[in-house]
C-alpha cells in the first residue's frame, strides 16, 4: 500500500494539472511572443508607417496576443482538469479498494473504464482480489475439514484415556491396540499433509528431480506390492502394461499409483476385478486403474480430487481423503492430468505423462 501511494499520491490529478498548466503557460508564452516579436520586426520593415502608428500597433497586437492566450490557457486547463480527473477514476477506484483489503476485507470487482494501462491494471487487480478470495475459501474449507477428521479419532482417545481413568474399564491388549490405531490415524493424517506440502511447494529454486525411467518396471513394482492383498480379498489384478522410457520421479509415480490401487482395494464392489494397463499415444504415455467401486454420483466426480472429499460425508472409515488429491498435485508436477472416468459404479482413474518433461 505504501508503494501505491508513493507512486500514485493523494490528489495526483490535481499535480498532474499544475504541472501540466504550467507548461501549457510556458508553452503558450512563448509561442505568443514569438509571434509578437515576429509581427513587429515584420511590421517594422514596412516603408511609409510613422512611428506612431507602429507603436500603437504593437500595443494592440501585444494585447490581443495575452487576451488569447489568457482564454487558451483557461480552456486548456479546464479541459485538462476534466480529462485528467476523469482518466484516474479507476485509479482512485483502486486506492479505495486497496484500503478495503488491507483492512482485511475483500471488495468487489472494479470496473474497467478504459482499455488502456490503467484498464490493463484494474483487471490485474480484480483477477488477483478473485485469486486470493478463492484461496481465502479454500484455506478455510481445508481448516474445516482438518478439524473434521482429527475430531473423531481424538475424540475416541478421549474416551477411552478417561474411561480408564475412572476406572470405567481396565486396561487389556483390545483396548491398548484401540488406542494404538487411533493414534496411527492421526499420524497418517498429519503424514499426509506433509506430503502434500512437499508436493504443492516445489519451486523453481527446487525443481522436480526427473530421471528416464522404464514403466514397466515403475508399475509392475506397485502392483507386486499389492497382489497378495488382492488375493486374500479374492480380487483379480491384472496388468497390461507397454515398455517405455518416461522422464518421472519414480517415487511421485509409485505414490499415485499406490494411492489408486489402496482405493481401488479398499472400495472395490462387484464381481470383476481391477485392470491397470499402461501405453504410449504418441508424445505421452496413458496409465489407467480400471475397476468397480462404491458409487460416485456423475455430477460430484470432479470433486473425488477435493481435499478430505469423501462421497460419504457423514462416514468415518479411517481414510484421510487426501490420497487423490496429492495424487493431482504429483501428476500436475510432472505437467500431466489425472482424470476420472465413470458410469458411477464402474471407475477409471487415468494418467496422462508426457514422455519428456
Amino acid at each position: 500500500m505504501r508503494l501505491i501511494e508513493r507512486v500514485l499520491p493523494p490528489k495526483l490529478w490535481v499535480k498532474m494539472t499544475i504541472v501540466n498548466i504550467a507548461l501549457l503557460i510556458g508553452v503558450v508564452i512563448v509561442t505568443g511572443m514569438t509571434l509578437y516579436q515576429t509581427a513587429c520586426f515584420l511590421a517594422a520593415d514596412i516603408t511609409g508607417v510613422e512611428r506612431e502608428a507602429q507603436l500603437t500597433f504593437n500595443n494592440s497586437l501585444l494585447i490581443y496576443a495575452w487576451v488569447i492566450g489568457g482564454v487558451v490557457i483557461v480552456m486548456g486547463a479546464f479541459l485538462y482538469s476534466t480529462v485528467t480527473r476523469k482518466v484516474l477514476v479507476p485509479v482512485k477506484e483502486l486506492s479505495s479498494a486497496m484500503e478495503t483489503m488491507k483492512s482485511g476485507n475483500y471488495p468487489g470487482d472494479l470496473n474497467v473504464h478504459t482499455n488502456d494501462e490503467i484498464g490493463e491494471l484494474v483487471d490485474h487487480f480484480n483477477r488477483m482480489n478473485r485469486r486470493l478470495q478463492q484461496q481465502e475459501r479454500s484455506r478455510h474449507q481445508m481448516l474445516r475439514d482438518l478439524s473434521h477428521e482429527l475430531r473423531t479419532p481424538l475424540s475416541n482417545l478421549q474416551g477411552y484415556l478417561e474411561a480408564l481413568e475412572k476406572g470405567v474399564i481396565s486396561g487389556d491388549q483390545t483396548i491398548y491396540r484401540s488406542l494404538a490405531e487411533e493414534t496411527d490415524r492421526v499420524s497418517q493424517l498429519l503424514s499426509r499433509l506433509d506430503d502434500m506440502e512437499s508436493w504443492t511447494t516445489l519451486t523453481p529454486s527446487k525443481p522436480l528431480e526427473v530421471s528416464q525411467e522404464e514403466m514397466t518396471q515403475v508399475i509392475s513394482q506397485v502392483s507386486q506390492m499389492f497382489t497378495l492383498e488382492f488375493e486374500k480379498k479374492g480380487i483379480g489384478l491384472k496388468s497390461e502394461v507397454e515398455a517405455a522410457e518416461v522422464s518421472v520421479n519414480r517415487q511421485g509415480i509409485q505414490q499415485v499409483l499406490t494411492n489408486l490401487l489402496r482405493n481401488a482395494l479398499e472400495y472395490h464392489e462387484g464381481t470383476d476385478g481391477v485392470e491397470i494397463e499402461g501405453r504410449a499415444e504418441g508424445e505421452k504415455y496413458v496409465i489407467k486403474v480400471k475397476g468397480g467401486g462404491k458409487a460416485i454420483p456423475l455430477n460430484e466426480k470432479d470433486r473425488v480430487f477435493d481435499r478430505f472429499y469423501r462421497v460419504d460425508r457423514s462416514r468415518s472409515d479411517g481414510r484421510s481423503g487426501l490420497g487423490l488429491s496429492i495424487s493431482k498435485q504429483i501428476v500436475e508436477r510432472h505437467g500431466g492430468q489425472i482424470q476420472l472416468e465413470t458410469d458411477g459404479r464402474n471407475h477409471c482413474f487415468s494418467i496422462t505423462l508426457p514422455m519428456q518433461a
